[in-house]
């Protein structure tokens, strides 16, 4: 018993370690992820009658928050934004580009749920969504036509590099891809690709 206090000594300071260790580089509890990225998109009207798609580079956000339940295992929510300033009009077939001082945009929002699962050590993920999403035209930042909303299916993956205990940054690709109601009898069918920045605290 003379040396308790030793082993106490020795082994408290190694507990402690481990405690502040706990978490570190793992990919467990709170979830936050933000993406910035550039991308294009591909907006096309069916059931028209009319060969009609709207088309251009797009900027876009990503924010993701949810919880893992297990170790690298993530449910979160999504809210995904990009749009697409002057976009070229294609009407059968015939492409006619958008004007940079027309100040008009075609915007692809979206709402959902997903999941997510990162292979470590090497820290690699890939994810997929299901929202609710909705198109919309806008001039000078005021929105003049929206459709219905529709469903979609978003999949993604990427490389993150560690940071900090806690947050890592890397590169991340995201496909995304819908089928929306614009109100009357016509349908338009959306295909979104992005390659995005990545910065994640979890």
């Amino acid at each position: 018993m003379r040396y308790s206090w030793l082993f106490a000594a020795v082994l408290l300071p190694s507990s402690i370690a481990l405690a502040d260790d706990r978490g570190r580089h793992t990919h467990d509890g709170f979830y936050l992820r933000g993406q910035l990225g550039l991308g294009y998109t591909h907006s096309a009207a069916v059931g028209q009658g009319v060969d009609l798609a709207l088309k251009g580079g797009a900027g876009t956000l990503n924010l993701e928050l949810g919880f893992a339940p297990i170790n690298n295992f993530i449910l979160y929510g999504k809210l995904f934004g990009t749009s697409t300033p002057n976009p070229d009009i294609e009407v059968e077939g015939v492409t006619i580009e958008g004007d940079e001082d027309d100040d008009v945009a075609s915007n692809y929002a979206a709402i959902g749920v997903g999941l997510a699962y990162y292979f470590m050590p090497v820290n690699f993920y890939l994810s997929g969504a299901v929202v609710a999403n909705q198109l919309s035209a806008s001039y000078g930042g005021e929105t003049e036509a929206e459709t219905d909303t529709g469903v979609g299916l978003h999949l993604g993956l990427g490389k993150e590099w560690w940071v900090s205990d806690n947050w890592g940054v890397g590169i991340g690709a995201e496909l995304a891809l819908g089928r929306i109601r614009s109100g009357g009898n016509d349908d338009w069918n959306v295909t979104h690709f992005s390659l995005l920045f990545t910065a994640t605290f979890n």
